[in-house]
């Protein structure tokens, strides 16, 4: 039940603009302002619904592991899951709902705070980002390089502008993946789209030879949605060929995500070499 729940689950009031929600598998932090001011009460009891979150996530497990093309349409979901799933349909049949659980998470929250009242609302779930911002509110998003701590640049979010979440992916990152990009970032107009995208994205940002290490994801950990799927758990150098080809197959898949209207724009990076798809320049690079 929920409330056996929310009794072991630290809720922390870290600052007035700032509450983290820490506990299990979700690390998320709460942020919500209303006329420019924050608001700590309101970030506080949203939190409430991402440990709901938490319950039905585990309660279709199962269900999140399945391929969505594998799925029947029309069934009876709850909010945090059907997001997930919608979410991954959209992006591609061959994903799981799991591709899109922590963006699902971080909007469902977030729209629970809007709907509060707050004009400008940014959830941050493990690095998946939901903004909720009215027209002239702004947000910046670092584009946080995986595995270290300086940024690659800054995306400049403006209310009206449609973005309503971002999400990141890369080999090193907390999911598996199989391809080779260090960081890939998505902004949409959903962090659950955006995770989604990101995943898929970051694995088809491909190359192939000895200086690539992979394994069965089953095998690294027999719980995991990706089955036997080959998955990348080391990249050593890779040539400039090799950067160019991986990087090439990924910005194929943006631009087509973008064609759709499914996506904004997305960051790819691969060992230093990047690229972006970036139309409305709102991304600042680091020099």
């Amino acid at each position: 039940m929920p409330e056996a729940i929310e009794a072991f689950v630290p809720v922390t009031v870290l600052a007035e603009d700032l509450v983290l929600v820490d506990w299990g598998p979700m690390t998320m932090t709460i942020s919500v302002w209303d006329k420019g001011r924050a608001r700590p009460v309101m970030a506080a009891a949203s939190s409430r619904s991402a440990l709901a979150c938490l319950q039905m996530l585990s309660d279709f497990k199962e269900f999140l592991k399945i391929p969505v093309c594998r799925l029947p349409s029309g069934v009876t979901l709850p909010d945090v899951v059907s997001r997930a799933f919608t979410a991954a349909s959209k992006v591609s049949k061959e994903l799981t709902s799991l591709a899109a659980v922590a963006g699902a998470a971080a909007d469902h929250v977030a729209d629970v705070a809007l709907g509060m009242g707050a004009d400008k609302v940014i959830v941050n779930n493990g690095g998946d980002i939901a903004l909720r911002l009215a027209r002239g509110k702004t947000a910046v998003v670092g584009l946080q390089k995986i595995g270290a701590k300086d940024l690659a640049g800054r995306l400049m979010v403006r209310g009206g502008a449609g973005i309503g979440g971002v999400a990141s992916s890369g080999w090193m990152g907390r999911s598996y993946s199989p391809g080779v990009a260090d960081l890939v970032t998505v902004w949409a107009g959903t962090a659950s789209i955006a995770d989604a995208a990101a995943t898929l994205i970051a694995g088809k940002t491909t190359a192939f030879g000895m200086n690539i290490e992979q394994a069965s994801a089953a095998e690294l950990d027999p719980t995991s949605d990706l089955g036997d799927m080959k998955v990348t758990i080391a990249v050593r150098y890779l040539s400039p060929s090799q950067r160019k080809t991986a990087l090439d197959q990924g910005a194929a898949i943006a631009a087509a995500m973008y064609s759709k209207g499914l996506i904004h724009g997305c960051f790819l990076s691969v060992q230093g070499d990047f690229s972006l798809l970036d139309p409305a320049r709102i991304v600042k690079l680091e020099s």
